[in-house]
């Protein structure tokens, strides 16, 4: 799904949400309407946050052993102009959990709640299930490590070696050129370059940015962008993260920690929970959603055992003063 879409996607969420709690003023009714007169796709991620709406209302219903019908919490597109009445909006702050509708919808509109993305394991050479780390020897004799809900695509012709790292993470130990005919290693992503100047090196690719850890001799970073003339060389223990515009300040790391994810531990440390989520996900099947920005935010430090990351869900909660919810045994939402 495009970044555009996602924020239309969620851009009716949030409205949705605001009116089942009553929070639109009459000016937001307003804004609203024009809103969904801007564009036909408005008006269908509105239709569609409806539905999630009523899933999630059916979804807790269940769990509170109640028998009302969720279509009368749905708000309907042709009367946008009336706010919901007080009686309806007391029996939709029954369950409380309105306000998780934004990010459920995320969930709802994405095929990859349920079975991944079928694009990115069919363009790969290489991909790893949820929870696997696999190595992997190419036929320059360099080896891959995948993490977990990883893949790649190998790219070698007789003057270069490129390694496309389509989702995930990896740790790539290089052959030198000098064994492999003088062919420069490369590993892509979809913000950036990085070219091997040594041997060994992790590169870590999240929606918006890319980490890149180097555990032996240098790397060089490039952004994707045409317009950028940034490059940064990171020797060993050192790391960046990139977009496809620009390059981060240089980092030290712990080269212990930087491979944790091989022993099915992740260790952070003051971690924004985005971040954070996202690493957990490649672990366990189904969705982990953030609701709100400010949880998004919040930073995370601790030793996580990836044999069970529902309890370092559970814990990193409890000790950030949030809250999560299973909504199906492949929806986690974090609120």
């Amino acid at each position: 799904m495009r970044k555009t879409q996602k924020n239309i996607d969620l851009t009716a969420a949030n409205w949705v949400a605001k009116m089942v709690n009553g929070d639109l003023s009459a000016f937001e009714h307003e804004e609203l309407n024009v809103w969904l007169d801007a564009a036909p796709e408005n008006q269908q991620a509105f239709i569609e946050a409806n539905n999630a709406l009523a899933v999630m209302d059916d979804a807790i219903k269940s769990t509170d052993r109640t028998t009302e019908s969720p279509s009368s919490e749905v708000v309907e597109l042709k009367h946008l102009a009336k706010p919901p009445s007080k009686a309806s909006l007391a029996k939709k702050r029954r369950w409380g959990y309105v306000a998780l509708a934004a990010s459920f919808l995320l969930a709802i509109a994405s095929t990859r709640v349920m079975v991944g993305d079928p694009i990115v394991f069919l363009s790969a050479d290489y991909h790893t299930a949820v929870g696997e780390v696999r190595a992997i020897t190419l036929e320059d004799g360099s080896i891959v490590t995948l993490g977990p809900d990883s893949a790649i695509a190998v790219q070698f012709t007789d003057q270069t070696r490129n390694i496309a790292l389509i989702s995930g993470l990896a740790d790539f130990q290089a052959a030198p050129m000098e064994h492999a005919d003088k062919r420069v290693f490369t590993v892509t992503s979809p913000h950036g370059q990085v070219q091997a100047l040594g041997t060994r090196f992790i590169v870590n690719s999240f929606d918006g940015h890319t980490n890149v850890a180097v555990l032996e001799h240098q790397v060089e970073v490039k952004p994707n962008s045409a317009t950028s003339k940034q490059i940064a060389i990171l020797a060993e223990n050192q790391a960046a993260r990139y977009n496809r515009h620009s390059i981060s300040p240089i980092s030290t790391i712990n080269p212990e920690r930087a491979l944790s994810w091989q022993k099915g531990k992740l260790i952070f440390d003051r971690v924004t929970l985005r971040e954070v989520v996202s690493e957990f996900s490649r672990y366990q099947r189904g969705k982990i959603m953030i609701a709100n920005e400010t949880a998004a935010r919040k930073l995370v430090s601790g030793v996580f055992d990836m044999t069970d990351p529902q309890a370092g869900l559970e814990l990193i909660s409890r000790e950030l003063g949030v809250q999560n919810i299973s909504i199906t045994p492949l929806m986690t939402v974090i609120y």
